[in-house]
């Protein structure tokens, strides 16, 4: 989770999304370009506490729904299927 109110690279998101983790940033900067909302991972509104930890708790609802929804989102990187 990287909740800045702006960030102008995010290169913790990159190392993160490297490691397999499923990614929540922030709407604001270059980390909302790098991730592509709900299907690389997702965009919060880091002044907005409510929606941020409402589309967390989904996200662990689907995983919990579906065993392959966490790998889904961890592995698509930056356009492509990471192997």
């Amino acid at each position: 989770m990287q909740p800045a109110l702006y960030e102008a690279f995010g290169l913790t998101v990159l190392e993160a999304m490297d490691c397999g983790l499923p990614t929540f940033v922030t709407n604001q900067g270059g980390p909302a370009e790098i991730i592509i909302d709900g299907v690389s991972g997702f965009h919060i509104n880091p002044t907005n506490g409510d929606e941020s930890s409402n589309k967390i708790a989904d996200f662990f609802q689907k995983c919990r729904e579906d065993a392959g929804y966490w790998t889904k989102v961890s592995t698509y990187y930056n356009g492509n299927v990471r192997l």
